[in-house]
């Protein structure tokens, strides 16, 4: 929908910017992991080719603040309607499909200061 010729979705932005071609060619040699270099033992299996993105979030986000003495853990549902082999049902959130996510945070302010994606029975807790 970035490169829609529609009046009431139209984002002229994009268009300026790139071509809806080039997008889709950057999209699809998009790449985040060497998949020579794959070790079940380090990483998760379905999270392997975006491994590297919530490894760099995790690092930040635990090198930039240093939580307070009271922490929780917190099981928060990211909403997802594509297809992966991990949707966890839960019917008692709002959006009851999606990533099942366990968050350290901070009780005060809510900083999520760790993470882990619940990917079934091959979540890797290290």
């Amino acid at each position: 929908m970035y490169f829609s010729k529609r009046e009431s979705t139209v984002t002229p932005y994009f268009s300026q910017i790139m071509t809806e071609k080039r997008f889709h060619l950057l999209l699809k040699l998009l790449h985040f992991a060497n998949n020579s270099k794959f070790d079940t033992d380090q990483h998760q299996k379905k999270l392997y080719k975006i491994q590297p993105i919530p490894d760099h979030l995790k690092s930040k986000f635990s090198s930039v603040y240093t939580p307070q003495q009271s922490t929780f853990v917190h099981e928060s549902l990211l909403l997802w309607k594509g297809r992966l082999g991990w949707i966890q049902p839960i019917p008692s959130k709002q959006s009851r499909f999606g990533m099942k996510i366990y968050k350290l945070c901070e009780s005060s302010t809510g900083y999520v200061w760790n993470f882990i994606v619940c990917t079934g029975k091959d979540t890797f807790y290290g």
